[in-house]
């Protein structure tokens, strides 16, 4: 050991701080070193001492020199002394090794963890804290919760929270940051661990429950879903049978893996569990959503019967305040209205009362977690923010992306603001991160959205998502940016702090206005346009479909939510007039489900089942735009046409039917198959709805006219012009920003 006389220098270091532990905030390990060697030279046998010289080796690498220096008190005590000495140590590395983990020093953290556990393998805390620092170096295994017996040792405690070993706010925060990491490692041992997670931290389940349930939705949005993820779910309805949050994201995934009875048998329970209003609205929505993804249109009407009511009966009601969870989902509880029915009237009024009733009891939290402006605010340019959680292989990834390619640079500066994406995703990396001047995947929390959003000082916010989720939702609400717009996701939000709503003059009728609580800003030819799809390799044919080769082929190609049984009927009326004719019906769905209702239907209207023909959904969109080419007619779908499948089918030069409703989700096949240039196959009523359909399946000429004026128009029309339709956002934009200028009076506000 030193022995420079350094004593009262140190010594009077020492005092500066409030206690021995608080010296290593210092980082000096030299000085550590010295002062406790010398005090121990100088007859200061108390063992801290030595447990905080050992602990000062081990960081600077002196693994030997810890271990022998730890020894020391103990070559002389008694088996009672030896217990408590142990203990000593055992609270002195906990503290440390908390310490370090807290300041990010995991390499430290990491050290002392180990040599506790050899100290005292049961030691709950560092149990925790070692499991998550080796996830923070990539040490993980899932195999170490057996070698570390986690579960073993977690079950020792009937309740650790209870007999005395409280956990700290700290450690509490460890466990839930533990929870979540673990749900990265999808494997039964994980299932085991964190139920028994569950089991001994009793008094915090609840908010494990909730940190657990919030993970697992933000990864299954990120990275889709597995049958890990609803495993977990289920095992936190073990505690917490009644939680309605939990049954609904458990329904939800159950969807996403196509596991539709339980997904609906699971949103009934949640129903059940409800006690007002707003909770019934909202399970009630989700009831809806299981029932339309699957196919199910025979049990859904009555549901959305209720639905209506639900929703007469909450607007009136006064609360005091929405709780959590409710509130925000809430915002989004009348999304599936429009597939049941053409009622633009009706429905955006209860979207617009629904979202002057959050933003009546919305509570906000201060963030100040948001990183700092990284690029600095250039006079002369507006800074235009993109909100979306779709900026990926998604259909709003492959329509907005021109908008990125094509923006001047010179004008606007261009922020993106992800919401549960994985930042190194390949499509979002080279059509939108790459092509902005910054971009953010900050998760879903809405809060530290927004605060970013203020802290780059966005001027015009376009929000892509609209309906489709309640973060964006709730970003809009708390107002970031001085104009925000909504565009493109799905309908309006009907928020008050929404300036607009972007659509051109086809896709909503000219009195829609006097429903729509945002501006309708429309743009002067189509609201969309792309400069077109990139296509695969198709993996179908009419011989392995046994479909003769001189035969009509009809294609309908969506989800079970827009199949509305009065459509299917339409369809197969076409079919039943048109000799020869063979319809093919393809996306996502309870197959069973859908079959029988084409089944029932097909009875109904004297149409032999056997020219059905149902399609597996495809690998890839390239490969479903591929497939497209064996049809000749594609059937739209009302109240709820196509959009994305629209824009792909008439790239394909393919000749289509759509029926026109007023809704906005009823007219987008009809404003772009007007600015794609045809207007056969545009329908204003079923019955025309299936003159067209007939005539296009016998007049092969009309076909190929119509084929013909959708390949020329490649060149020439608006929907395929993503270039001039940049000008004329930006053209809106800058519109937009003069108009509040002006009513700041200050022209020049950039």
């Amino acid at each position: 050991m030193h022995t420079a006389n350094a004593l009262p220098a140190l010594s009077q270091a020492l005092d500066n701080f409030a206690d021995r532990e608080s010296l290593f905030n210092s980082n000096n390990l030299e000085q550590i070193v010295n002062y406790y060697e010398t005090i121990i030279t100088h007859g200061d046998e108390d063992s801290y001492n030595y447990w905080y010289l050992g602990l000062a080796y081990l960081l600077q690498e002196r693994e030997a020199d810890a271990q022998s220096t730890w020894f020391i008190p103990f070559t002389e005590a008694s088996e009672l002394e030896t217990v408590a000495l142990t203990s000593e140590l055992s609270d002195v590395l906990n503290r440390s090794a908390s310490q370090e983990f807290t300041k990010n020093n995991f390499d430290n953290a990491w050290s002392i963890s180990q040599y506790l556990r050899e100290i005292d393998s049961t030691h709950v805390q560092n149990l925790l804290r070692s499991i998550l620092l080796a996830i923070e170096l990539k040490l993980f295994s899932p195999n170490d919760l057996v070698e570390w017996q986690g579960v073993e040792i977690l079950a020792t405690y009937v309740d650790l929270e209870a007999i005395g070993t409280t956990l700290i706010e700290d450690d509490r925060e460890l466990l839930g940051q533990l929870l979540a990491s673990l749900l990265n490692f999808p494997t039964e041992l994980t299932c085991e661990f964190i139920r028994q997670c569950l089991v001994s931290f009793s008094i915090s389940r609840s908010q494990n429950i909730k940190i657990v349930s919030d993970t697992l939705l933000n990864l299954s949005h990120r990275f889709g879903t597995s049958s890990f993820m609803t495993k977990i779910l289920e095992i936190c309805l073990e505690f917490e049978g009644d939680n309605i949050t939990i049954l609904q994201i458990l329904s939800r995934l159950y969807c996403n893996i196509y596991e539709y009875q339980k997904a609906i048998d699971t949103s009934f329970v949640a129903y059940k569990c409800c006690e007002n209003s707003a909770q019934k609205i909202i399970t009630n929505a989700n009831i809806i959503r299981t029932l339309l993804t699957a196919g199910d249109w025979q049990s859904v009407l009555p549901i959305v019967e209720r639905h209506e009511q639900l929703f007469e009966t909450f607007i009136i009601e006064k609360y005091d305040t929405l709780e959590e969870g409710v509130d925000r989902a809430i915002l989004i509880s009348a999304t599936f209205l429009p597939y049941i029915a053409d009622r633009p009237d009706y429905y955006r009024e209860i979207q617009n009362q629904i979202a002057k009733k959050y933003l009546t009891y919305q509570v906000t939290t201060k963030k100040d977690r948001a990183e700092s402006a990284s690029l600095p605010k250039q006079r002369g340019k507006i800074r235009i923010g993109y909100l979306a959680s779709t900026l990926r292989k998604h259909s709003v990834g492959w329509l907005s992306r021109w908008l990125w390619q094509y923006h001047d640079r010179e004008k606007f500066q261009i922020f993106t603001y992800c919401i549960n994406q994985n930042y190194d995703n390949p499509f979002y990396q080279k059509w939108f991160r790459d092509r902005s001047d910054v971009s953010y995947c900050l998760g879903a929390d809405p809060d530290l959205v927004t605060a970013q959003i203020r802290v780059d000082e966005i001027d015009i916010l376009i929000d892509l998502d609209s309906l489709t989720l309640s973060t964006t939702c709730q970003v809009l609400a708390a107002k970031p940016a001085p104009i925000q717009v909504s565009w493109l996701g799905w309908d309006a939000t009907g928020l008050s702090t929404v300036d607009y709503f972007m659509a051109d003059r086809y896709v909503l009728p000219e009195n829609a206005q006097d429903y729509y609580q945002e501006k309708i800003w429309r743009l002067p030819q189509s609201y969309l346009a792309v400069d077109g799809f990139e296509i695969g390799i198709s993996t179908i044919n009419r011989q392995d479909l046994d479909i003769p080769a001189d035969a009509i082929v009809y294609w309908s190609g969506q989800r079970g939510y827009k199949r509305h049984p009065q459509t299917i009927k339409l369809q197969l009326e076409i079919l039943k007039a048109v000799p020869n004719s063979y319809l093919l019906i393809k996306g996502e769905s309870d197959r069973y489900t859908v079959e029988s209702l084409f089944g029932m239907i097909a009875n109904e209207v004297d149409v032999d089942i056997k020219r059905l023909r149902f399609l597996n959904t495809v690998v890839d969109e390239v490969t479903h735009r591929a497939n497209l080419a064996i049809a000749d007619i594609v059937l739209d779908t009302f109240p709820y046409n196509g959009a994305t499948t629209t824009l792909e089918t008439l790239w394909m030069g393919i000749p289509m039917v759509t029926q026109v409703g007023q809704q906005f989700a009823a007219r987008n096949s009809y404003t772009f198959m007007l600015n794609a240039g045809i207007e056969e196959g545009i329908a204003w009523s079923q019955e025309e709805y299936v003159e067209w359909g007939i005539k296009l399946g016998l007049d092969r000429q009309l076909r190929d006219k119509i084929a013909g004026k959708l390949r020329s128009g490649r060149t020439t029309a608006p929907v395929w012009n993503a270039k001039q339709f940049t000008l004329d956002m930006e053209a809106a934009y800058r519109n937009m920003w003069s108009i509040y200028s002006d009513r700041l009076g200050d022209r020049d506000i950039v």
